[in-house]
């Protein structure tokens, strides 16, 4: 994966995670708790995405 296209995911899953965090029920909960749910889905996001590299995996049309 070149340089521009791991940045491009990077901001991609930052941006995912700020929609799914701008609900109202994650706006009332507290800081605390919306770094840690945001940390923990940041983890798996970020594992699959290793998974899916290291196993070679390539989707192709």
């Amino acid at each position: 994966m070149s340089q521009a296209g791991l940045i491009v995911g990077i901001l991609s899953v930052i941006g995912a995670l700020v929609l799914a965090t701008s609900h109202s029920r994650f706006r009332s909960m507290p800081r605390a708790t919306t770094i840690k749910l945001a940390l923990i889905w940041a983890a798996i996001i970020i594992g699959l995405v290793l998974i899916i590299q290291i196993s070679g995996f390539q989707i192709r049309q």
